[in-house]
């Protein structure tokens, strides 16, 4: 564990800043940017709260585009399929920035951010860690997976006070321009040849690999435990900083608890990787995805202090921080590395397909007690049966051969 577990991450030091910048900077940032303008948007154009929370079902397309997305990482590598992603992205941004106030255009501008920016999510940037990590691939995963919250601790509050003195029209234009000019750094920045294989591993049938990964047992774990934890993530997204509001909290007081949020996910992305590389990963992932629970039950109390709501977001960004360490640490070792991606896509269909289901959830719940607290709820106990359907992990972990043509 000693000097070759650091000495990973001193030799392949350059992939991993690429890949934790381009993860940074892709559509994963909009979770702690985008509440930021939802109360802009609903305060000018009067769009109802339970219309508005109907953004977070967007993700299905994820359903879809995950998949595609690993699938061509596998096949062309990251450097081609996230160049497209950075490149393409910034239209979104411009888009929201000139749309004229229906909610309807706001949508569609939505479903074109998700299906572009697929391009810059985990299943392409982390093929990077499975490449090139093995003793210390956990802790690599978590640096990668720290670039969304850590350049959204950074930006929330400067975005935050940017919208609040130029608006919310510039402020998207900001993201643009941003997203663009660190993306394309994190191109550059990418060996070419990364997950573009010439060994007896690649190309892989695509019939056979769904064949065997359906299969497995493990895979199917993942799936439906993902789904479940990733339900309240409707509220975590673009619906926190209006939860926050209706807590109690004013407008910056709930912006610097979004940054709590994202400092949260942060510690606890490295907690998780480290505890990956030391402990077992199907108790790291049990204990780590029931945190929310605590901390949703916290929030639908009455009691709305700030110490009590900063606890709260706190706790559940622990584990939003753990949560996309599990899945990538999980599937490099149950999977071979010739599908990696593309069970990685096939994951990140179900945490989306749970984080859609979860906002049609919030949408109906809010229409019938115009309440977030029976949602928090709900949450908190899909959470609890999500995170301990990764105990079952724990009864045989054998390694799925790669697949081979």
């Amino acid at each position: 564990m000693g000097s070759a577990y650091w000495g990973e991450l001193r030799t392949h030091w350059r992939p991993l800043l690429a890949a934790t910048m381009g993860l940074g900077f892709g559509i994963g940032l909009s979770a702690y940017t985008m509440g930021l303008f939802a109360p802009k948007l609903i305060a000018e154009f009067g769009w109802p709260k339970s219309q508005f929370a109907l953004l977070g079902s967007f993700g299905l397309l994820m359903l879809i585009a995950q998949p595609i997305t690993g699938r061509l990482t596998d096949r062309f590598g990251v450097r081609a399929v996230s160049a497209v992603g950075v490149l393409a992205g910034p239209s979104a941004y411009i888009a929201f920035a000139m749309q004229p106030g229906s909610i309807r255009a706001f949508f569609a501008i939505a479903v074109l951010q998700i299906m572009v920016g697929t391009l810059t999510t985990s299943p392409v940037y982390t093929r990077i860690v499975a490449e090139r990590f093995e003793r210390a691939r956990g802790l690599a995963f978590s640096i990668v997976m720290t670039g969304p919250p850590l350049v959204g601790a950074v930006i929330a509050p400067l975005l935050g006070r940017f919208i609040e003195s130029e608006g919310w029209r510039n402020g998207y234009l900001l993201m643009g321009g941003v997203t663009m000019i660190f993306g394309l750094i994190a191109v550059l920045m990418t060996p070419p040849h990364i997950g573009v294989h010439q060994d007896a591993d690649m190309p892989v049938e695509p019939k056979r690999g769904y064949g065997v990964i359906m299969r497995n047992p493990a895979f199917w774990v993942l799936i439906v435990g993902m789904i479940l934890v990733n339900i309240p993530q409707g509220l975590l997204s673009s619906q926190l900083k209006l939860v926050l509001m209706d807590s109690g909290a004013q407008s910056q007081t709930a912006t610097w608890l979004i940054s709590v949020f994202a400092i949260g996910v942060m510690v606890g992305r490295f907690a998780c990787g480290l505890s990956l590389d030391r402990m077992e990963p199907h108790l790291v992932a049990a204990l780590t995805l029931s945190m929310p629970a605590i901390g949703m039950i916290l929030m639908a109390s009455p009691f709305d202090s700030t110490i009590v709501l900063a606890l709260s977001v706190a706790m559940m960004g622990l584990a939003q921080g753990a949560e996309g360490d599990i899945a990538a640490y999980l599937v490099s070792r149950r999977f071979g590395l010739s599908v990696f991606s593309l069970v990685m896509g096939l994951v990140g269909a179900s945490i989306a397909g749970g984080a859609a289901l979860g906002s049609l959830t919030l949408s109906y719940t809010l229409r019938l007690w115009g309440s977030y607290a029976p949602f928090l709820m709900i949450g908190a106990c899909v959470t609890i049966m999500g995170a301990a359907l990764f105990l079952t992990l724990g009864h045989g972990s054998r390694k799925m051969e790669a697949v081979r043509t």
